[in-house]
C-alpha cells in the first residue's frame, strides 16, 4: 500500500463519520423547525398570551410571578381593582423555577411597577430547574429559550426536537387519539389576566386522587438570594415595589418548618414575606387536584386575604382598600 493511500484513510473515516452524523442532526433540526408539538396538551402555550399582555400593559403595572398556586389560586381582576394598576399574572408552573421567572420578566419592568412573588417552597429551595417543563415551554414558545441559562439551551433544543419527532410518530400512528388529557390544562383555560379559570366549576377530586405537596431539602437554597437580588435591583431602578407573598397550600401538606425557613431566609437578607402563613393554609376540600390549586371559594378567600395584606403596605397605594369577596 502506498503512503498516499495510507495517509488518506483517516480522512475517509472522518468523512464517513461526518456523513453519518449529519443525517440525525438534520432530522433533529427539521423536527425542531417543522415537527408537530411535543405534546397534544397545550397548557404551557399560555406563556404566549401572558407575554402578549405583559408587553401591552403600560407602567405602572402589577406583575405576578410564581408557580401554579398563583395561576390557579388568585382572582387577578379583583387584585387589579384593589391595586389601581393594570395587572398580568405570569404564573404558570413551579417547575420552571424562580431563575426562569426572573429572567422572563426582568426586562419588562417599567417605572413604578409592582412585582408580586408567590413561590411554592421549591422556588426557594431549588430556584434553578432542569426538566421537561422547560422543553414543553420552548416547544410552545421558542422565545423562552432566551430566559434559560446558555448552557441549558442546546439540551432543551435537542429535547424539543426529540419530543417532536416522537410526536410525529404518535400522530401518524394514532397513538395520540383520545389523549387530550384533563380539559382544565389548556391554554384556553386561562382568562385575559393570566389566571386559570377552567377548574372553577369542577368538583374537587376525591382524596385518593389529590396530589400532596412533596417537600425536599434544602429548606432555603443558597442560590435563591442572588436571583432575588437581581430582581430587586431591576424593580428598585424602576422605582417600583417588590413584594413576597405566601403560596396557598392544603392543610395536610403544610409543613411549618419549611414555611418558617422561607420567612427567615428572606428576613436575614432584608426581604419581607407579607402576612401570616397560617392565613394561606386552607382545608384540603378547597383544592381541585393538587394541594396548591384552589377551587372557587378558596381562590376568592385567598384573594381577599392577599388584598388585605397588600393594602397594609402604604407604598402600594391601594385605591379600594380591602375588597370583600363576592
Amino acid at each position: 500500500m502506498s503512503s498516499s493511500t495510507s495517509s488518506s484513510e483517516p480522512l475517509r473515516l472522518l468523512g464517513r463519520v461526518l456523513l453519518f452524523s449529519a443525517l440525525p442532526i438534520a432530522l433533529l433540526l427539521a423536527a425542531f423547525r417543522w415537527g408537530p408539538h411535543a405534546s397534544p396538551i397545550d397548557y404551557m402555550g399560555a406563556v404566549v398570551q401572558k407575554h402578549e399582555r405583559l408587553a401591552s400593559l403600560p407602567s405602572p403595572k402589577v406583575i405576578i410571578i410564581g408557580g401554579s398556586n398563583a395561576a390557579f389560586g388568585m382572582d387577578s381582576e379583583r387584585l387589579e381593582k384593589a391595586l389601581c394598576k393594570p395587572l398580568v399574572n405570569m404564573s404558570i408552573h413551579a417547575s420552571l423555577g424562580f431563575q426562569f421567572m426572573v429572567e422572563e420578566v426582568k426586562n419588562e419592568i417599567g417605572p413604578g411597577d409592582v412585582v408580586i412573588v408567590a413561590l411554592e417552597h421549591s422556588g426557594y429551595s431549588q430556584p434553578a430547574k432542569d426538566n421537561d417543563m422547560l422543553v414543553l415551554t420552548a416547544d410552545r414558545y421558542p422565545e423562552a429559550l432566551a430566559w434559560m441559562p446558555s448552557y441549558l439551551r442546546p439540551k432543551v433544543m435537542a429535547g424539543v426536537a426529540v419530543m417532536r419527532m416522537q410526536g410525529a410518530w404518535k400522530l401518524a400512528s394514532g397513538a395520540w387519539k383520545g389523549k387530550e388529557g384533563d380539559p382544565v390544562y389548556r391554554s384556553s383555560g386561562f382568562n385575559t389576566y393570566g389566571d386559570v379559570i377552567s377548574h372553577l366549576d369542577r368538583p374537587a377530586r376525591p382524596p385518593e386522587r389529590q396530589q400532596h405537596v412533596e417537600h425536599h431539602p434544602p429548606l432555603f437554597g443558597s442560590n435563591f438570594l442572588p436571583l432575588a437580588d437581581t430582581l430587586a435591583s431591576r424593580v428598585s431602578k424602576a422605582g417600583g415595589q417588590l413584594v413576597f407573598v405566601w403560596p396557598s397550600i392544603a392543610r395536610t401538606s403544610f409543613k411549618a418548618e419549611y414555611h418558617e425557613a422561607m420567612r427567615t431566609g428572606l428576613q436575614l437578607h432584608g426581604y419581607t414575606m407579607l402576612g401570616n402563613t397560617e392565613d394561606y393554609v386552607f382545608p384540603d376540600s378547597a383544592f381541585y387536584d393538587t394541594h396548591y390549586h384552589l377551587r372557587a371559594w378558596g381562590r376568592q378567600e385567598r384573594t381577599t386575604r392577599l388584598i388585605r395584606d397588600l393594602c397594609e403596605v402604604e407604598a402600594l397605594k391601594c385605591c379600594n382598600g380591602v375588597v370583600k369577596a363576592p
